[in-house]
């Protein structure tokens, strides 16, 4: 008896689990579940450009990038730790570019329904411009203040799922017109900015489904200005401290690029001579797979450490020596800085050349410019307003109430503006014409932009080359601007492109 019982309990065990096989089953753990392996996950930030409005003069929008979270479908957020403890930035410079915000090699495999993104202290400079004059109306440059925000993206490409050992990335991106408010009276002044406004932010995976990379990495990371600190020459890495944004370690290989500022430097072509400990250098870094960089291109712009500042040139020179920006980056000293904590990102600042400046120089980086009036200038005459420049401060002093920040400078470069508009015309390889700029530049003709195709060469996002261009698309570029085609530092092609995007 006792063994027919055992027996039918057997049978009875047996029975369940075939049914339990062969019937539906229930829904299995996805994530935090343990056993299930970890995916590589990269994220860096971008900026959708001002569409609507299309006629307000951005000069900057900061923002600081808190902390980033992904919640997955069951189980716990997982966090993406940022590359510093917050990361500041200029949306205006993202029109064109990326920043890195961080990397995570733990993420548990499974699926996830959003991104949350902490986000604060949002600074927005802008200014008016008086019909048919260049560059902003006299005093009438402004910022607006906004609120923090966590904004949740659960949008396309939402919900994701990640497999053991993938290695991935995602771009968050941010549409600067539909975080701002415009008077509908006087349509270039802002009016308010908020980030957790509706369409504000949107996702997307990377690499994007056209850009000029080479096969296998995420993201272009280009223009990251900084100290640099630590150099190893025998496995090629150099690691580069920015202001805002932490440190960053590349690596480089036989196919990055030297700029021309190496030999200006009496210095080879060569990581071993021309990567220096000390220098202020940009560097344009490829993101990939698995959370690292190469070194795509290496930018020496001063052999030893000093404090300076770069942005955006308002209003035409009033003076042979002074000048106005609005800051949107920053070098600083290790030690012993001139500005240190005392000139935020997005604030005006009044410079003055030094007696006897040295020679302005244009940051080439090897690109194809034209001649111009710019390169070994001494005085303002050449500066117009959009031009974006650095100016190695020999001197500071912090705003005070109403009263602006000031410096003195004795040196500047022509660097890269970021500006969005329209594609007028096309002629791959070499040129397209854009149009519909930001009032404040009074371009109000077709403007030739200069294409370069040797090494370095324009880099592209959205399109994979020029030919890909359209009449009629949004286009951004980052690109060194030489003024109006027009008056004493006219050129046929005022815009030399290192970058552009359709976004």
């Amino acid at each position: 008896m006792n063994l027919r019982k055992v027996f039918a309990s057997s049978l009875s065990l047996y029975a369940l689990g075939m049914v339990a096989c062969s019937g539906k089953s229930s829904q299995p753990c996805k994530v935090n579940c343990g056993g299930g392996g970890n995916a590589t996950l990269s994220v860096v930030l971008t900026a959708a450009p001002l569409a609507p409005p299309p006629n307000t003069n951005l000069l900057s929008f900061l923002v600081d990038i808190n902390t980033i979270t992904l919640t997955p479908t069951t189980g716990t957020a997982v966090n993406i730790p940022l590359n510093a403890t917050a990361v500041g930035v200029d949306l205006t410079k993202l029109q064109s570019d990326s920043v890195f915000l961080g990397t995570s090699a733990t993420v548990p495999a499974g699926s996830y329904t959003s991104i949350t993104v902490s986000i604060s202290n949002p600074v927005v400079t802008f200014c008016t411009q008086t019909l048919g004059n260049v560059g902003c109306a006299a005093n009438s440059v402004a910022t607006v203040t906004g609120a923090a925000a966590t904004p949740i993206i659960t949008s396309t490409p939402f919900p994701l799922t990640f497999s053991a050992n993938q290695k991935t990335g995602l771009a968050i991106n941010l549409n600067l017109g539909n975080a701002l408010t415009v008077s509908a009276t006087q349509p270039q002044v802002v009016t308010a900015v908020n980030l957790a406004a509706a369409n504000v932010f949107s996702a997307n995976s990377l690499p994007s489904a056209a850009n000029s990379l080479p096969s296998g990495p995420l993201d272009f990371i280009e223009d990251v200005t900084g100290v640099i600190t630590a150099i190893n020459a025998t496995s090629q890495s150099v690691t580069v401290h920015t202001a805002t944004r932490g440190s960053l370690i590349a690596l480089a290989n036989s196919s990055t690029v030297f700029s021309p500022n190496c030999t200006a430097f009496n210095l080879s072509l060569s990581f071993s001579s021309c990567v220096v400990q000390g220098q202020v250098a940009s560097l344009d870094l490829a993101l990939n797979s698995d959370g690292t960089f190469t070194l795509l291109e290496y930018d020496p712009l001063d052999t030893t450490t000093k404090d300076w500042v770069e942005g955006m040139i308002t209003s035409i020179p009033s003076s042979t020596t002074q000048f106005q920006i609005v800051t949107n980056d920053l070098v600083l000293q290790t030690s012993n800085s001139l500005i240190g904590s005392s000139l935020p990102i997005a604030s005006p600042i009044n410079l003055t050349l030094v007696a006897a400046p040295q020679p302005f120089v244009v940051d080439t980086k090897g690109l194809i410019v034209p001649t111009n009036a710019f390169s070994g200038r001494t005085d303002t005459s050449a500066l117009a307003p959009g031009q974006t420049v650095a100016a190695r401060v020999t001197s500071f002093t912090a705003a005070s109430g109403s009263t602006l920040a000031t410096a003195s400078a004795d040196l500047l470069y022509l660097r890269f503006t970021r500006v969005s508009g329209t594609v007028a015309s096309v002629a791959p390889p070499n040129t397209f014409t854009m149009q519909s700029f930001p009032p404040f530049f009074a371009l109000t003709t077709p403007i030739t932009v200069q294409l370069s195709t040797g090494s370095p060469s324009t880099n592209f996002d959205g399109v994979s080359a020029s030919s890909n261009l359209t009449v009629g698309q949004t286009v951004s570029i980052r690109a060194l601007y030489f003024g109006p085609p027009v008056g004493l530092t006219s050129t046929l092609t005022p815009f030399s492109a290192a970058k552009v995007r359709v976004p």
